[in-house]
Parts: structure tokens; sequence; C-alpha cells
């Protein structure tokens, strides 16, 4: 879709009614209202990643990190209808620290990809302010976004997908979609908490066996600096930082993610000429984010640092460690009334801050 061409919605619940079933009926009544009096808190910060096309058809091992444009706009107006003011992440913590206002909702992309730039127009239509974070080695083309290419390798079909992964040797079947979602997340699991070097080495020995290019044209992928000065230049988008090559920073040690965190603000604010204030922890789930890793960005000085779950902000929430209601995929808006409630919180307690100086490395095999 080309800048410009916006895609209308029917109002904030739009015609999602038809597969919506009991959470459709829930919001229709307003129950969900009451319940988010209650459990709401002060506002919401929403995670997406991609913009996916209206007519892309492919096979995707991860569907929660596509969100169709329509369904931005739908978000926007949702959140407005529901009496949410769409705010950046300064706005949104002066909020918290005053503890007053009407309720916040700040929408925020993670990693940067290329397909972000369309936003820009849907932004300046509703006049919708939002958060990019940026993982600033995908920009530079240094380090791939490794399950992107994945990804296409599994697009590519095929019966199995053989990995060499640190000496040791992984095949999965690939015949069908289900193979292939299974066989996508195993290798992701194995790949996230692999050494950079062993990783690279992995990806060079796919890229060879599949003759595709999954290393070099990563960058095509990802936004160029000259887009993302743009964006920002727009006045809606602000840029926060995610390291430099989206680690989980549970695997490694204190200097390499002191170094990761430090580096991958740095290379933004040089490119972008302007302070960096803001961050979101790579995978940002309770098994990467823990005590040390936020102590890690408070002594870096950030403002704020986000989580990928947890549900709606309160201020009670430490702003190193704020909560995140996911979206994307098969999402609709009555998925994302629910998620505002705070219902699903007392599930997924959020990580205390802990001693800067404790190793972060614990090495456990995460999920994807």
């Amino acid at each position: 879709m080309e800048i410009g061409q916006i895609p209308k919605t029917n109002g904030p619940v739009s015609t999602e009614i038809k597969t919506g079933g009991w959470r459709h009926w829930i919001t229709a009544l307003g129950l969900d209202r009451g319940l988010r009096c209650w459990l709401g808190g002060c506002g919401a910060i929403v995670m997406l990643h991609r913009v996916k096309a209206d007519h892309d058809t492919d096979w995707h091992g991860d569907p929660g990190l596509f969100t169709p444009l329509h369904q931005i706009a739908a978000i926007i107006e949702t959140l407005r209808a529901e009496g949410y003011d769409l705010v950046n992440m300064d706005v949104a913590l002066q909020r918290l620290a005053l503890r007053r206002g009407p309720r916040f909702a700040v929408l925020t992309f993670d990693d940067g990809y290329r397909d972000n730039y369309e936003l820009l127009a849907l932004l300046q239509r509703l006049q919708a302010p939002a958060t990019i974070y940026v993982t600033s080695g995908f920009i530079d083309g240094i380090m791939p976004d490794w399950w992107s290419a994945l990804e296409r390798i599994l697009n590519q079909g095929g019966t199995a997908l053989r990995l060499c992964l640190a000496g040791q040797h992984h095949c999965w079947p690939t015949a069908d979609p289900a193979a292939r979602t299974h066989a996508y997340r195993q290798a992701c699991s194995l790949l996230r908490v692999a050494t950079p070097a062993a990783r690279l080495d992995a990806l060079r020995a796919l890229e060879q066996d599949h003759a595709l290019p999954i290393l070099s044209d990563s960058g095509q992928r990802m936004l160029s600096w000259a887009m993302l000065r743009e964006l920002q230049a727009s006045g809606l988008i602000e840029v926060g930082a995610h390291t430099v090559s989206h680690p989980d920073l549970s695997t490694l040690s204190v200097i390499e993610a002191q170094t990761e965190i430090r580096q991958g603000r740095e290379r933004l604010e040089a490119e972008l000429r302007s302070p960096v204030r803001h961050f979101a922890y790579p995978y940002g789930d309770a098994q990467s984010v823990s005590g040390p890793a936020i102590a890690l960005a408070r002594a870096a000085g950030f403002a704020s640092a986000v989580l990928s779950y947890g549900g709606p902000v309160s201020t009670r929430h430490d702003v190193l460690a704020l909560p995140r209601i996911p979206f994307g995929g098969a999402d609709t808006v009555q998925h994302l009334r629910l998620r505002l409630t705070g219902l699903r919180r007392a599930r997924n307690p959020l990580p205390a801050s802990v001693d800067p100086g404790a190793r972060i490395a614990s090495n456990p095999l995460p999920t994807p």
C-alpha cells in the first residue's frame, strides 16, 4: 500500500462483530468498561511490530508480529472512543508523575521495520502520535532480523528444515503449515539463546543450503536512517532504543548487556542528532527481563523502559518496567478492549528491580 492510500474503517468496532463471539457481546454490553474502572489503571501502552498489507496471504511463523493498517486505524479510533488520550511516552510519564488526568494510550512499534514507514500518512490523518523502538544493528545491516530470515526460508517450501547450530544438527518436517509453524518455533527457541557468532554461522549455512540471500537482503526489511529521520521530523513519531542486535539480555554478562544497551542508544542519537530517552527490552518477556536488566536500563539513564506483557499501566509501576498490551495477527478491537480491563495482569506478575551488579545470564531455554 502506498503512503496516502489509507483504508477507512467502519467505526471502532468495524465489521469484526461477525467473528467476535462472546467478546463482542461483553464489549457490546459495555461490561468491559465496568471492569476497566476497577482494574484498568491510568493508561495503556499498546505493543505492535509490523504493518501487514491487506493482500498479504503468506504463511507467517509468528502472525502476532503483523497488523493490517486498517486495524491500526481501528485501534486508534477504539482507544479514543473509550476515553483514552493518544500521547507519546514523554506525556505518558508526565501523567504518571502527576497521578491525574484522563487515561492515556501510547502506540509503540518494535524493531524498526520498513513497513512502519507506511504509518506516517495514517498517523497524520488521525493526528495520533506513536513510538518506534529501533534496533540499530538492523538499520545498519550488521545484524539480520533472523526470525524473518527463517520465515522466508520456510515460505520457500520444502519438506524439512535442517539447522546446524553450535555443532548440533536439528531437523524438523515442514510439509504443511502446522509443521512449518512447529519447525519455526523450535528453531527460534534455539537461535534466540545462541551466541551471536553461532547464530550467524547457522544463518549463513541456511543461506547457502537454500540459495536465498537471507542475510544480505535483511536491510530491505528495515527502515533506512533517512526514513527514520523523516518519521521523527513529522513530530508524531518519537524514536526509542532497542539495543544493537536484539539479544535476549538474560543470556548476556553484565558487560555485554551494558554494551548492547549503550551502543544501541548512542548509534540512534548520532544519526538522529537528538536525545533518545526511551527503551524497549528485546523480547520483553518475563524470562528475558529480570531485576538486573531493569537496573541496567536505569543506570543507562533512560526515562522509561517497556516490557512486552503485563496489561494496563498504573501509577505503582516502575517506569523502567512498564507493562504493555500486545496486539497483532488475528486480534480484533474486542481483544483490545478486554485486555484494557487488566483482568490478565494478576496472572503475570512484573519483575522487581535488584542490584545492578548481579549477573544477568541464566541461560534457560525460552519458549518462542
